[in-house]
């Protein structure tokens, strides 16, 4: 049986999935990684993206994030994502509306800091319709 550790994924509403894992692979700011059981320690910071994790059981659940950070500590990893969607649960019609909405909107947007906000809103849709549609 392989070694195994725990996994935790929380976002600032709740803990979206907490039980022991053999492996997750995810895509930090500087390239995709993973984390097998003792690890070392680690800090990286998340991008947009599709997390893949590989639970005792074998089964492959896969997560989208929309950023955050991982922490890698003594066979412990958190997670802290701005959002997450587990494969499966994706509200498909909503996330479709949101990048419409969003799309349309990115011609209008004024500053710089308005235009990452709607590009960040893109992002986190494409990721969630990639998650929905494998």
């Amino acid at each position: 049986m392989a070694k195994t550790f725990k996994l935790e994924i929380i976002t600032p509403e709740k803990v979206v999935y907490a039980d022991t894992v053999q492996s997750i692979s995810a895509e930090g700011t500087e390239g995709s990684f993973g984390v097998l059981a003792d690890h070392a320690p680690l800090i990286t910071e998340l991008q947009t993206s599709i997390c893949i994790v590989q639970d005792t059981s074998n089964k492959t659940i896969r997560f989208a994030l929309d950023r955050g950070f991982l922490e890698v500590m003594a066979n412990n990893v958190v997670v802290l994502t701005d959002a997450c969607v587990k494969e499966g649960e994706v509200n498909i019609e909503k996330v479709r509306t949101e990048k419409d909405v969003a799309e349309k909107s990115l011609s209008g947007a004024g500053t710089a800091e308005e235009k990452e906000k709607v590009q960040a809103i893109i992002r986190r849709a494409n990721t969630w319709l990639k998650l929905a549609n494998k």
